[in-house]
């Protein structure tokens, strides 16, 4: 059982010889090695606590086997004894706390409880007949335990409460004890509750219904009971002979369910890496076949609810929703699963007033989980108004109520074609990069297959513009010839009539074939034919240029023109005639179209660089474009008849291409619209270059607008 409580009181094991013991002390160096070759395998505090624990009890049963059977005990031995008896259950008692993976507070635990119980245990060894260092333990162990049951807990409830009263109770008791010059109670307390509470601490915090856990539990329990039953029995029928194998038993209990333990760990962590195999595999074989159709051409419209469906049924998101970039009309839902008809539809209605926008703000104030997935919390994400989930969650570091996952979609450029929004996860402690680089993977050919398909359409615009640049060059080289004789004829008679309404007559024609010859050389821009002069110039001179054109309409009609170019932004290569085109018709563009704007009609006109480009932009607050997949498309206006040709918006796209840039078109919310122009910054600056890109100021005749109503 034991072999002292002070000096005096002796145990079963004390008539023992050693040959007697000998089998105990070799079973548990068994049990050690065991264990050691354990811990090799299955790296886990608890598992190092474990070791520690039974080299303690070793270290018991060795110094057991050097006491003599009979006469004095050396006190060295005996606190080697009772100390590495009390510290192996005090490692015991902190492996099965729920505190055991955290550094700290399994150090503070095992301060708490070991020093002053091992430091008892010591005292009463070396027989000190002082009370006070043996109070002082008791006080400090006990009232040290309720203090860090309640620093971990914070909470009253029955479990806390029911610790508090049992140590309180302890305290209360073995203090009065050893206040009475008693020592042996707190040595029992100790003992009892060191080897006893691992098995409370064991169901309450790892329960399951396994061989292993009830063995361990029912181990420990016996083990603990036996100091007190031991500590009756000596009191009340001290010549009642017990064998120590019995009071040895319990321990072996304890032992070997640690080993079932560890054997049922190790089997459950290969079971749900075979789960876990077989999810990814059915992962790879879903997103698999959905990328073969991405990548093969297949609408991707059509794709976006397979795609949504399938993150729902093989990762753990129960949500998710695909919302791609609806032409400057807000986002839309591409594709859905795990949201209920009400839910959607009131999702539908929300996406109208987000934009790419949104998810660059959301991606530069969200934390990164993975690669390219960002989680926001629920008071941040409040911000955006989503939707919010019913779903319930345990404060935890993975995943809390309404926290808000996102995947944007970027194009090669950067920009943004839209996300994926994830949301519900069965297990949060799965939101991790581990499991969310398939769904990242799957969201990077997802971009890929919007990217191609834009470029797609680029192609196909472009074609048709090539295509139409060609019929129209021809055409307008072969009306040239007749329409010069019919100005020129014109002229001669208008000369050679009088004043009247023949001459009116005549003067009507001159301006319709005027009108006809602007049209003209309007088509021969839009395809081409005229030779480039390019130049590094400023920006800023040449949007005051075109403004001052429209200066004396923008004065009367009660606009305000709002121009913010830095004079610091590099200078971009352009044929200036050409590009002064350009801006004229973006400016007229933007002024048409505020006039249905009220009392406050605004244009805006900024410049920034970003990295190696130049960036124009040209805002206003109209109506936005009507149909902005056909906004570069020739001849298409929806203008009134006479006003415009259609062709402005698709001569800036064609002189732009020709300079090696960009020109995006794009509607703002709530209303108004934005044409972007990206040019490459000149690389090769120096003085000559900058005299020479100095503009002229000066409006050339030639330069007629012909713009694309929005």
């Amino acid at each position: 059982m034991f072999r002292y409580f002070g000096r005096t009181q002796v145990g079963s094991l004390a008539s023992m010889n050693v040959l007697q013991k000998i089998p105990t002390v070799l079973t548990v160096a068994v049990l050690v090695v065991i264990f050691g070759c354990l811990k090799r395998h299955a790296r886990s505090a608890r598992l190092h606590l474990w070791m520690a624990g039974w080299v303690l009890i070793f270290t018991h049963f060795f110094a057991n086997v050097l006491e003599p059977a009979t006469g004095p005990v050396s006190p060295f031995l005996l606190a080697v004894d009772l100390g590495s008896l009390q510290a192996a259950a005090i490692a015991f008692l902190a492996s099965l706390s729920m505190v055991v993976d955290d550094r700290v507070k399994r150090w503070v635990l095992l301060v708490v409880a070991g020093v002053p119980s091992v430091s008892y245990a010591v005292l009463a060894s070396y027989d000190v007949h002082a009370r006070w260092p043996f109070i002082a333990c008791l006080a400090f162990c006990f009232g040290g335990s309720i203090w860090f049951v309640w620093d971990v807990h914070r909470k009253p409830t029955l479990y806390v409460v029911s610790l508090t009263v049992l140590c309180t109770g302890a305290a209360a008791w073995t203090i009065t004890a050893a206040w009475r010059g008693s020592f042996d109670e707190g040595l029992m307390a100790f003992l009892a509750l060191g080897f006893g509470l691992p098995g409370v601490f064991l169901c309450r915090n790892y329960w399951r219904p396994s061989p292993g856990v009830i063995t361990t539990a029912g181990g420990f329990f016996t083990w603990g009971a036996v100091f007190p039953v031991g500590m009756l029995i000596d009191r009340l029928a001290p010549t009642l002979n017990v064998p120590a194998e019995l009071w040895n038993t319990p321990k072996l209990f304890a032992a070997f369910g640690m080993i079932l333990i560890i054997v049922e760990d190790k089997t459950e962590s290969i079971e749900r890496m075979q789960r876990e195999e077989s999810s990814l595999n059915r992962q790879l074989e879903r997103f698999g076949t959905i990328t073969s159709q991405l990548l093969s051409g297949n609408p991707v419209d059509s794709l976006c609810g397979q795609i949504a469906k399938a993150i729902t049924e093989v990762t753990n998101f129960r949500i998710a929703v695909i919302e791609l970039d609806n032409g400057g009309h807000g986002l839309r839902i591409a594709g859905s699963s795990g949201l209920s008809a009400e839910a959607s539809q009131e999702l539908e209605r929300k996406a109208r007033y987000w934009t790419t926008d949104d998810i660059r703000d959301f991606c530069q104030r969200a934390r990164h989980v993975g690669k390219n997935s960002f989680l926001m919390n629920a008071t941040d994400a409040a911000k955006y108004d989503p939707l919010k989930s019913t779903r319930i969650y345990e404060h935890n570091a993975y995943w809390n109520t309404g926290d808000e996952m996102m995947i944007p979609l970027c194009s090669a450029r950067g920009g943004y074609l839209g996300c994926i929004a994830l949301d519900d996860p069965r297990d949060p402690e799965a939101v991790n990069p581990r499991e969310l680089s398939s769904i990242e993977s799957l969201a990077a050919d997802l971009a890929v297959a919007l990217e191609v398909k834009a470029l797609q359409g680029q192609l196909v615009r472009s074609e048709k513009l090539a295509a139409l640049g060609q019929l129209v060059a021809g055409v307008a080289h072969e009306l040239n010839n007749p329409l010069t004789a019919v100005l020129g004829y014109g002229e001669l008679l208008s000369a050679e009539v009088p004043s009247g309404p023949v001459h009116d007559r005549i003067g009507r024609v001159m301006n319709e074939g005027r009108r006809m010859k602007k049209i003209v050389e309007n088509l021969l821009r839009f395809s081409r034919q005229s030779p480039m002069d390019r130049r590094p110039v400023c920006l800023a001179p040449l949007v005051q240029d075109v403004l001052a054109l429209r200066e004396y309409y923008v004065r009367t009609h009660g606009l305000k023109i709002v121009v913010d170019i830095p004079e610091d932004l590099p200078r971009v290569a352009v044929d200036e005639d050409q590009f002064k085109q350009i801006l004229l018709n973006l400016v007229n563009n933007a002024i048409d179209a505020v006039e249905s704007a009220g009392a406050d009609k605004r244009v805006v006109l900024r410049a920034f660089a970003r990295g190696n480009r130049a960036i124009l932009e040209v805002e206003d607050n109209g109506s936005g474009f009507h149909d902005i997949n056909r906004a570069f498309d020739p001849f298409y206006t929806t203008k009134p008849v006479g006003k415009g040709t259609g062709l402005g918006l698709s001569i800036c796209y064609g002189i732009i291409k020709e300079h090696q840039g960009e020109i995006r078109a794009e509607n703002l919310q709530p209303r108004g619209a934005r044409v972007t122009v990206d040019l490459p910054v000149e690389k090769n600056r120096n003085k000559d270059s900058e005299d020479e890109g100095a503009p002229a100021g000066i409006h050339r005749p030639g330069l007629q607008p012909e713009q694309a109503n929005h």
